[in-house]
């Protein structure tokens, strides 16, 4: 089997790289199958870069592609250190669920988290590094989305959105589409609903 070494050089910007000192050695993440017959469980190795020498091992893992392919680097806390995102399902319909491991800068190894890999389809928020967004279908025209950003070194929920169709309930006509936007702020929830008939 052809084993191919990830490199976080790839993946992460080069101001991530720039401001990552403190970040430990340079590392690679090489998947390692439990099984041939069964290549998606296994385990991450964290490899130095530079010797080739494994730092650390994520045993238990499950990884929807069963190679290096499902392995993802990204700073997803926003404290310069790339961190692992690891692909472990993907629905037909497009939902992605991932497993995410912070780099802990004072133990110098990559920890799970399980409150970022409950997001589906994660990613790193592009208007501000300091959160980061997640989103769902439920159905060609059933969607929604979340954004939570860090706070004092917590993950906190700012914002949510969900668009479906609605249907009369005698007729079973359809009706319009409805707009949910709900905005979580100094412990207030705001929830805003609209009903359109364009999605």
């Amino acid at each position: 089997m052809k084993k191919a070494i990830l490199l976080l050089v790839c993946l992460v910007p080069l101001a991530a790289l720039a401001a990552g000192r403190g970040c430990g050695e340079q590392v690679a993440f090489r998947w390692v199958p439990k099984d041939a017959d069964a290549p998606s469980a296994g385990s991450v190795h964290v490899v130095d870069a530079r010797s080739s020498r494994t730092v650390q091992v994520l045993d238990g893992v499950t990884n929807h592609y069963g190679d290096d392919g499902g392995l993802f680097a990204q700073d997803l806390d926003n404290d310069g250190c790339p961190d692992l995102v690891v692909t472990s399902d993907v629905a037909p319909i497009g939902n992605t669920s991932s497993t995410v491991y912070l780099y802990d800068r004072v133990r110098g190894r990559f920890v799970f988290n399980e409150a970022l890999s409950a997001i589906g389809n994660i990613s790193v928020d592009g208007r501000d590094p300091g959160c980061v967004t997640g989103d769902w279908k439920g159905g060609a025209e059933d969607v929604g989305g979340e954004r939570y950003c860090w706070r004092k070194g917590r993950l906190v929920k700012t914002n949510e959105y969900s668009v479906r169709p609605l249907y009369d309930r005698d007729t079973g006509a359809f009706s319009c589409y409805e707009h949910v936007d709900t905005t979580y702020a100094g412990g207030r929830k705001r929830v805003r609903r609209n009903c359109a008939k364009r999605f």
